[in-house]
């Protein structure tokens, strides 16, 4: 029986783990590796976790893997300090279904910019950001996995939406002026 239930688990949510492991890391096997963590963790756990909290203990999980990944991710960058690492972008594996190719580099031009901002904002803020407006998360369970308060979410939330407005209304007016989008 918990097999059957894990496997409906698994299919449910394996695409949810792997895009917050994706936008946390901005990298494909790490969030391959972090994906696979928590579904272990998963397997491990599953008799004791109530399933109407399932998926906010399957993103508090994720989370905190993806913290645990960049704090050892830092500690291997200030030991290799020389060594040449590329940028990579949130979207850069995704595929576009738009069949013009000016909508094409806009599009990939926009999210890096989005992929960009989102990065630079507070870590906690970040993270409401990707699970409210990206992941598509309630605030009840934003509020669950952050362990904050719904009010405080909601604050956060709203302050993250205003950084990235503001961060990127420079950009959008170019991009406006550009297109006559107005």
């Amino acid at each position: 029986m918990k097999k059957i239930r894990y496997k409906k688990a698994v299919i449910d949510y394996k695409d949810i783990i792997y895009n917050q492991a994706f936008y946390f890391t901005g990298n494909k096997e790490d969030a391959e590796d972090i994906t696979q963590e928590v579904l272990l963790r998963l397997w491990h756990h599953f008799n004791n976790i109530k399933r109407t909290s399932l998926k906010a203990w399957i993103m508090k999980v994720t989370r905190n893997l993806c913290i645990d990944y960049s704090r050892r991710k830092k500690e291997v960058f200030l030991m290799a300090v020389n060594d040449n690492d590329r940028e990579s972008t949130i979207w850069e594996n995704l595929p576009d279904e738009r069949s013009n190719p000016e909508n094409e580099v806009i599009n990939i031009d926009l999210k890096e910019h989005i992929a960009k901002t989102i990065k630079r904002l507070p870590e906690k803020i970040g993270n409401i950001v990707i699970m409210r407006d990206i992941q598509d998360l309630k605030y009840e369970q934003i509020a669950e996995v952050m362990e904050l308060p719904l009010n405080s979410v909601k604050v956060y939330l709203h302050r993250g939406r205003k950084l990235l407005l503001k961060n990127l209304s420079h950009y959008y007016k170019n991009y406006k002026s550009d297109f006559n989008l107005e």
